[in-house]
């Protein structure tokens, strides 16, 4: 009888090295190891020649004996606050970028922090990981600076998810101008009384509503709400403040014939509310969002929302972090990176 090492079956496949890799796409070994290691410059087209051969062949790195070898460490630690869609699909984009440049990401996930210490207690046991570098969502209600700081204190590279606060590094989005474009596309459909509805302490999206106003030359419009004051609670991006929101819009003299909501949650309590009321969307008003969260392709009318992209927000964060790893110099105009919105046109405008 055969023994397993006899049988055709039995036999250990040959694990492949770099020195097969290489052979095999064509390029020399330093090439293939940059490429596989994730340290220093491969062009896009040979990367992708080297990572086709070493999945041919069955190559699979060993980080923990890569870690060994070059005193490194190849994890990368997140720390999050909200498993809300939006953030998911920046992590998803974010991991996969580091996936394919062989880092492995660990998630810590926090409670909404009622205060800084909260936050602290994650940051500090990230810190105990020893990672490569950090990637974070700012704190609910609270500045980065102090998370920065630390960081910096600890040597580790770091990236914050679209923060919007001077002297910290991130990716982040172009609300503004995102709800810029939104405003004038209604303006252009015709819409004379443009209202905006949310609170003017969040300036992000609002300055963006009256940059389109002085464009157009027109008075703003107001519909401020504020929360935990709104018939039936919430806070201010909830749906229940839009939905109550429409009886305020029910009750106005001289009634927005549009409204740009500060985000899709509070323009879809909206919609709900005019329906209950009897309003008809867009016929009596249109109605834009913020976000584009998967609700807003499944509401009647399917919602017009400006759109995050948050799966490329992730890929840049993880860009930004990767060249701060390699101890590439800070460019000229900052590690920061500002990624454009877009607006999606559905039923409600």
């Amino acid at each position: 009888m055969p023994s397993l090492a006899q049988s055709g079956t039995g036999n250990p496949k040959k694990v492949a090295g770099l020195k097969e890799i290489a052979a095999e796409a064509g390029v020399s070994i330093r090439t293939a190891a940059r490429a596989l290691n994730g340290q220093g410059y491969v062009g896009a087209q040979t990367r992708k020649r080297i990572e086709h051969a070493a999945a041919k062949l069955g190559y699979s790195p060993n980080r923990i004996a890569r870690s060994l070898r070059t005193q490194k460490s190849y994890e990368i630690a997140i720390a999050a606050w909200s498993t809300d869609e939006l953030h998911i699909a920046k992590i998803a984009g974010f991991e996969q970028a580091m996936r394919r440049a062989r880092y492995a990401v660990t998630i810590l996930m926090g409670q909404q922090p009622d205060t800084e210490a909260a936050g602290r207690e994650v940051l500090e046991t990230l810190l105990e990981h020893r990672p490569a570098g950090v990637a974070a969502f700012p704190l609910p209600g609270a500045t980065m600076t102090a998370t920065v700081e630390r960081l910096a204190a600890a040597g580790i590279p770091y990236v914050i998810f679209d923060s919007r606060g001077e002297g910290v590094d991130s990716a982040r989005l172009d609300r503004a101008q995102g709800v810029y474009e939104a405003v004038l596309y209604l303006a252009a459909k015709g819409h004379q009384r443009i209202a905006y509805l949310g609170t003017r302490d969040e300036p992000s999206r609002l300055d963006g509503y009256l940059r389109a106003f002085s464009h157009l030359a027109r008075k703003p419009c107001y519909m401020e709400v504020t929360p935990g004051t709104q018939p039936g609670g919430g806070g201010l991006d909830s749906y229940e403040t839009g939905r109550a929101a429409a009886w305020t819009f029910a009750e106005m003299a001289e009634r927005p014939d549009a409204v740009q909501a500060y985000s899709d949650e509070m323009a879809l309590g909206f919609l709900a509310g005019l329906h209950e009321l009897g309003f008809q969307v867009p016929k009596d008003v249109a109605v834009v969002g913020f976000d584009d969260r998967r609700a807003a392709s499944l509401s009647w009318p399917r919602l017009t929302t400006v759109a995050q992209p948050s799966h490329e927000l992730g890929v840049a964060a993880a860009e930004i972090l990767l060249r701060k790893i390699a101890g590439e110099p800070e460019p000229p105009s900052g590690w920061s990176r500002t990624l454009p919105t877009r607006l999606m046109v559905r039923e409600s405008a």
